[in-house]
């Protein structure tokens, strides 16, 4: 086997116990200790390929993010129906592409609903294009329909993303640990549909909006 090919199966096997540990405790909990002790990986041979625990936390969630976002664009672009039957059908998206990825379901919710703060802007920079997928479905839900007056899509998306960050923020300071990560982004998943549906009916000029 050829060195490079070596080094890529040795970076692969760090990062795939790396995704384990992460999804599994979260970025506080986490331990390359554990990694190594678990997975029978050295810790020399970690420090070899990678800085630090936070470089593996970032390469974990940037992957995750990278990934549901490619999932997420293809059910965008089959979006179809009434506008609660295109909410619903991207929200069951979302929780399907967990279903199908659980090793993801832990590295989303802790890095999108419980992210360290020391990493927040590395995060940000993960996550930046499935935020703007998902502004991007707003804004097309935003468009197909009579606003009321006085109201523009522009404010109307910035209002929901403050509201979306306060409410991250909330699901935070009120995360207590008894419910499982899955329960919690499953609920969280849920009232995101919900709000963001109170907010469509709540802004459409058309009454029979569903329709």
């Amino acid at each position: 086997m050829k060195r490079e090919e070596k080094n890529a199966l040795s970076r692969q096997r760090i990062l795939d116990a790396a995704m384990r540990e992460f999804s599994a405790r979260g970025y506080e909990g986490a331990s390359l200790n554990t990694v190594c002790t678990e997975y029978g990986i050295s810790k020399g041979i970690i420090y070899h390929y990678f800085k630090d625990k936070d470089e593996l936390y970032l390469l974990c969630t940037e992957k995750c993010f990278n990934e549901i976002t490619a999932y997420l664009e293809e059910t965008a672009k089959q979006l179809s129906g009434t506008v609660e039957q295109k909410l619903q059908t991207y929200f069951d998206a979302r929780l399907c592409f967990f279903a199908n990825n659980p090793l993801y379901l832990g590295i989303f919710a802790d890095a999108a609903l419980n992210p360290p703060e020391a990493l927040s802007a590395e995060i940000a920079k993960c996550r930046k294009k499935f935020d703007e997928l998902n502004i991007s479905v707003l804004t097309g839900l935003l468009n197909s329909k009579p606003l009321r007056e006085g109201l523009a899509v522009e404010a109307i998306v910035e209002d929901f993303r403050i509201y979306m960050d306060f409410f991250n923020l909330r699901f935070k300071t009120s995360f207590d640990g008894k419910s499982t990560l899955e329960t919690a982004l499953h609920e969280h998943e849920k009232r995101c549909h919900r709000q963001l549906g109170m907010l469509l009916y709540g802004v459409f000029d058309d009454k029979n909006v569903k329709g």
